[in-house]
């Protein structure tokens, strides 16, 4: 039996991110429990830099684990749903499971084995609505740490939410490393091999 939709605010988010969570629970009735991390995000990337995949088990303790601790004490014997899925990626379909253990809280992922084109067809027969970023970004928005940031996502960002891209932008100074590092280095990578390709065939 559903008790409440529970959500973390990470303190780096899609600023439209939030009040769609908001609206969707006030338009199907669903109780709404937030709980927001005490870490601050800027601090821990001037401590560390910003996140990678190496990081992301650090972040992911500050920005959701700490969250999490505060909705175990407020529900000692509850137990969270998750729509993660295996087959959202390679790396979700290694690592996730049906069943874990978050912070010490039981997580049952329902639809883990759920296909893509399953989901979609469940969320479009009950007329969800997609959060706002998902549009632009392809993921929900409730997390914009980089550790796992695609090429381009940064650009998207930029361009849609300027306000979350300055703040970005001063950290890189700040810390002296980049948001997205991977992402960064496979576009620079793609640019440098079509900039090779174009210089072959100059030659020939």
């Amino acid at each position: 039996m559903l008790a409440a939709c529970v959500t973390i605010r990470t303190g780096i988010a899609a600023p439209d991110w939030f009040p769609c969570i908001q609206k969707s629970c006030h338009q199907y009735g669903w109780p709404l429990e937030v709980y927001t991390t005490t870490a601050d995000y800027d601090a821990l990337v001037r401590q560390y830099g910003f996140p990678g995949p190496g990081l992301h088990g650090i972040f992911m303790n500050y920005l959701k684990g700490r969250a999490i601790r505060e909705f175990k004490k407020a529900h000692p014997a509850a137990c969270l749903a998750s729509g993660v899925r295996k087959d959202e990626s390679a790396r979700r379909f290694r690592q996730t499971r049906e069943w874990s253990i978050f912070e010490g809280v039981p997580v049952w992922a329902p639809i883990w084995n759920w296909t893509t084109k399953e989901t979609w067809q469940y969320f479009n027969d009950h007329g969800f609505v997609r959060s706002p970023a998902y549009a632009v970004l392809c993921i929900s928005g409730d997390c914009l740490c980089g550790a796992f940031a695609s090429p381009g996502e940064r650009e998207m960002i930029a361009s849609v939410y300027p306000h979350e891209n300055a703040r970005l932008n001063r950290l890189e100074i700040e810390c002296g490393s980049i948001w997205g590092a991977r992402a960064a280095k496979s576009r620079a990578k793609r640019q440098t091999s079509i900039v090779c390709t174009d210089c072959d065939k100059r030659y020939l």
